[in-house]
């Protein structure tokens, strides 16, 4: 799976973090305390990340993308 996949842009957390690629993606979110990953937010997240990684078109990163900004907002982390 090529998880080196990049977004279009890259995400710029509020403590400076960035997340420009899949395998960032994946990275910060296996760092999440576990209650964190259960929540609806962050599987449906995943499930997107692990979807780009395996075909790699652009609609899907675009997807992952949105997503990721979504969940990390939730979490007051942009």
């Amino acid at each position: 799976m090529p998880w080196s996949y990049t977004f279009l842009t890259q995400i710029v957390l509020k403590d400076g973090r960035t997340i420009s690629s899949l395998m960032q993606a994946r990275a910060m979110m296996i760092e999440l305390p576990v209650f964190r990953q259960t929540n609806s937010d962050w599987r449906y997240t995943a499930e997107l990340v692990f979807e780009a990684s395996r075909c790699g078109d652009e609609i899907a990163l675009r997807d992952a993308h949105a997503q990721m900004l979504s969940a990390l907002e939730a979490e007051g982390l942009l």
